[in-house]
């Protein structure tokens, strides 16, 4: 058996991990203030590099918040919010934690060249084709989330079977093709059911939909699908904090 060697991002996310779980553990009616960067270190066994990344992500989140000459402190806040806008989770985990029962459905699986905006946030000369899948994410059995992906055919070694598709895309990318989606771009705006022809087909009732048009990058930082979901905010409500500037 093959031992392969820890890499730094991969130790930065179980440094990451075992933070949360020690602040899960805190007891805030004494302090929400975490220990210094060389106790934690010390206390996990890696390096204060490895700490200060793992805290630095963290407190993109939003999760902690340092104050200069203070120390870092847990911002209790955030420990409430079920849905968070990032880091982005399994759509199946996001109606979840909303606090449904969730079901799947894939509506569409088909190969068509790609149209021109298609093309341009894939990095792919016109006409090339790509993979087109529709699902139906439920939440107790009610439509919450039409999710139209675009997979470029060239990513794919072979037709995907239907195990491929039960599972999370992401898992799919990681597992099956050895290219875990590593970060996304995402764009944010509002379309009513009629403007879309896919989403007036399932959805009978006019309503207007959150739209996150997302192009996903691997690890190489290559583009390797194109997302649209669109939410029906009556179901899913996502939550983050922002940092000021000023």
């Amino acid at each position: 058996m093959k031992i392969c060697k820890v890499k730094e991002q991969a130790l930065s996310q179980l440094t990451k991990k075992s933070i949360l779980d020690y602040i899960k553990s805190m007891d805030f009616s004494e302090s929400a203030k975490l220990p210094r960067e060389e106790l934690l270190a010390k206390e996990l066994g890696v390096s204060r590099i490895t700490v200060r990344s793992a805290l630095n992500e963290l407190a993109t989140e939003g999760i902690i918040f340092r104050r200069q000459g203070k120390g870092t402190f847990v911002n209790t806040q955030a420990l409430h919010m079920n849905v968070v806008f990032n880091p982005v989770g399994d759509l199946r985990d996001v109606i979840a934690a909303s606090g449904y029962k969730v079901k799947t459905e894939i509506l569409a699986v088909y190969k068509r060249a790609a149209t021109q905006e298609e093309a341009l946030k894939l990095q792919l000369e016109q006409n090339e084709m790509v993979l087109i899948i529709e699902r139906m994410f439920y939440a107790n059995d009610m439509p919450a989330i039409y999710c139209l992906d675009r997979i470029p055919a060239n990513v794919l070694a072979e037709d995907l079977r239907q195990e491929d598709l039960d599972m999370s895309i992401y898992r799919y990318f990681k597992e099956k093709l050895s290219r875990p989606i590593t970060w996304d771009k995402v764009e944010i705006s509002t379309v009513v059911s009629s403007e879309t022809e896919n989403l007036a087909k399932y959805f009978s009732q006019i309503k207007s939909f959150l739209n996150c048009d997302i192009v996903n990058f691997d690890d190489s930082d290559k583009p390797v699908f194109y997302a649209n979901e669109y939410v029906d905010t009556q179901f899913i409500r996502y939550q983050m904090i922002r940092q000021k500037k000023y």
